[in-house]
């Protein structure tokens, strides 16, 4: 819990420190934190930290991962840079963490137009040990050179014996014919991809099963490359923890990229309707 009291701003937010300038900072009365804004000099990337009271320290990285089809490429990649890493190559890190940490939260969120890599802990020794887990997945999977993790994660062909039909599976693969196995869910989709049809969001960033089994793995490590950048990533620290030892954290990933090599994305807007439209779209009978 924050306490109802300010607490005791930094003595100064460092203007400059393990590679970071300082943007801009502000104290927020509404949740009793100061709040500053960084960017990262060498690879362009942002971090926002906030500090104040509370013991359940949180971490995250997001980046923008519009699409400009259905293939859920975002989805994929969530659950495949949690599959492995350079310095946790144990195959899943994530189940690892889950079974052994004390974090307060652990997980991953893929939205039509980012992707989200949130953590929290009450204890300092295991909220780093998170972040530099949680940031060596995103920022060096192995995902990136190993196509088996697409292939377990994403979709693979299967044969269960010889004479057997030959079938389509995958983690992603499975979970979103589920998905698609609802109405409710298909409708609720439709509505978004009809509304804004000139946007990501008229693409399924989760992936459509059809169109999940067309990913080939160039598409996805190039996917991974142009969007998972340290330019186009967010960061942000909160809680008690010291303020400078997360530029310090940081720094240690983020000084691999030059910001020349990498864009920050963002997402169009969709130009307004100047009349109605109707649709129809099928939905799964047997649903």
């Amino acid at each position: 819990m924050v306490d109802s009291e300010q607490p005791p701003p930094p003595a100064v937010w460092p203007a400059s420190s393990h590679g970071f300038e300082l943007v801009r900072s502000e104290y927020v009365s509404e949740s009793s934190s100061h709040v500053a804004l960084y960017r990262h000099l060498a690879s362009g990337a942002e971090l926002m930290s906030v500090r104040n009271a509370d013991e359940n320290k949180t971490f995250g990285v997001t980046f923008c991962t519009p699409v400009h089809d259905s293939k859920g490429t975002p989805h994929i990649l969530e659950h495949s840079v949690l599959c492995g890493s350079d310095r946790y190559p144990c195959k899943e890190p994530f189940v690892e963490l889950m079974k052994g940490s004390l974090n307060t939260f652990l997980n991953a969120f893929t939205y039509p137009d980012r992707t989200c890599y949130p953590v929290a802990s009450t204890n300092l020794r295991d909220y780093y040990n998170l972040v530099d887990v949680y940031l060596d997945a995103v920022f060096a999977p192995r995902a990136r050179h190993d196509p088996d993790v697409l292939a377990q994660e994403g979709w693979h062909h299967d044969l269960a014996r010889p004479e057997g039909p030959l079938k389509i599976k995958g983690v992603v693969y499975n979970e979103m014919k589920g998905v698609y196995s609802s109405p409710d869910a298909v409708n609720a989709r439709s509505i978004t991809q009809e509304l804004f049809p000139d946007t990501t969001y008229h693409h399924d960033s989760g992936g459509q099963p059809s169109a999940i089994s067309q990913l080939s793995f160039e598409e996805f490590r190039a996917f991974y490359s142009k969007h998972y950048h340290a330019r186009n990533a967010r960061l942000w620290f909160s809680g008690d923890d010291p303020a400078e030892r997360r530029l310090e954290i940081a720094d240690a990933y983020l000084s691999r990229f030059a910001a020349a090599d990498g864009e920050r994305l963002s997402v169009e807007a969709q130009p307004l309707w100047t009349r109605p439209r109707a649709v129809e779209l099928p939905y799964a009978a047997s649903a």
